[in-house]
């Protein structure tokens, strides 16, 4: 489904533009506020023609169509997910051919905006398309398997390896109408408490711009940007213009995640009572991370890293901007202000 403006009701000044609409995105929310966001986009004189995306995966395709058209600015509505999916497409194009990224945020988080400021209200994001400033961000390239097969992608937001996949996995797959009433906060919440009854520790092989370490962890967080999972501050000093990923290990509630043991040495097994003392400690946590009050406990290390690798024995799943992906080995590495992005005045990165 596609449109465009007829030339008498264009207003010149702004770049030619290109919505891709993520029809399904909050459960629908582009569909409802549809009409209202042309009005919007009319009254703000901006340039625009418009294509609803048909299935998982195609904003990819469209994004890097956009651009071969010629479009200067390509709209992401929709929600994370929709985001990091014309993010790929957009870094599929050469960089002086790739088109700039705006976002009209109508999904279920909007975690990638609350570090970019770009505002939750679709009002206020459509008048940022004309009169915000351009800014530009970091993205991490990354290689992962999927099905048996070596795939490659990138993201601008986090990606992350092990419990927090698994919770994205399980949150995934909550029927609609259970989504749509209680919200996305809620969702991730119970998908989390669920998760954690059974999820194990892993065991983990770091490498870090060259480094190695070895951890028993229940996830491992590459931050670009500063939230995920619906208002979770998990990563609150990431940079998105630093060229660097922040690398955020949350241990299993023992203490320090590291371990000190030759590569192939097993983990002395703990006590079911130590375990249980474990669990307890980590959903202590929980809230903390609403507040990024979680990297001041013990079992969560902070790291640093414009290159990462990831290993394991077991089976680690990979979610990107809340869609799970694949599963782990992992590797990723940042590309230096990658993206041009519209943000309001007040944002202080990529200046």
């Amino acid at each position: 489904m596609s449109n465009k403006l007829p030339d008498s009701e264009k207003t010149a000044g702004f770049p030619k533009t290109m919505l891709i609409v993520n029809p399904k995105a909050g459960d629908g929310t582009p569909v409802r506020i549809w009409d209202e966001l042309q009005i919007q986009l009319k009254a703000g004189g901006v340039d625009y023609d418009f294509v609803f995306t048909r299935f998982p995966g195609d904003a990819a395709g469209l994004a890097e169509k956009a651009c071969s058209q010629g479009y200067g600015l390509v709209v992401a509505v929709g929600g994370d997910g929709t985001v990091y999916e014309v993010v790929n497409g957009l870094m599929a194009v050469p960089r002086k051919k790739r088109a700039v990224l705006g976002v009209i945020p109508c999904g279920k988080g909007g975690d990638f905006c609350r570090t970019v400021k770009i505002p939750q209200d679709v009002r206020s994001a459509v008048s940022l398309l004309s009169s915000g400033e351009r800014s530009v961000i970091d993205a991490g390239r990354m290689s992962y398997r999927s099905n048996g097969n070596d795939r490659t992608g990138y993201f601008i937001n986090i990606t992350g390896l092990g419990f927090d996949a698994e919770v994205t996995d399980f949150a995934n797959h909550v029927p609609d109408w259970i989504a749509a009433t209680i919200g996305g906060t809620p969702v991730y919440l119970i998908s989390l408490l669920v998760t954690y009854i059974t999820y194990k520790e892993r065991d983990i092989q770091l490498e870090i711009d060259g480094s190695r370490v070895r951890v028993v962890a229940t996830s491992v967080i590459f931050a670009n940007c500063q939230y995920f999972g619906g208002r979770m501050w998990i990563a609150p000093s990431a940079e998105p213009d630093d060229g660097l990923f922040e690398i955020v290990v949350l241990g299993a509630g023992y203490g320090d995640p590291i371990v000190d043991l030759p590569p192939g040495e097993s983990v002395p097994p703990r006590s079911i009572g130590r375990r249980l003392l474990a669990k307890l400690r980590m959903l202590r946590n929980i809230p903390g991370v609403f507040k990024g009050k979680h990297v001041e406990d013990p079992s969560v290390i902070v790291l640093r890293g414009k290159s990462v690798k990831v290993t394991s024995a077991d089976r680690l799943l990979v979610q990107s901007d809340g869609e799970v992906i694949g599963e782990a080995p992992f590797a990723a590495e940042v590309i230096p202000k990658a993206i041009e992005l519209i943000v309001p005045s007040s944002c202080p990165f990529g200046r």
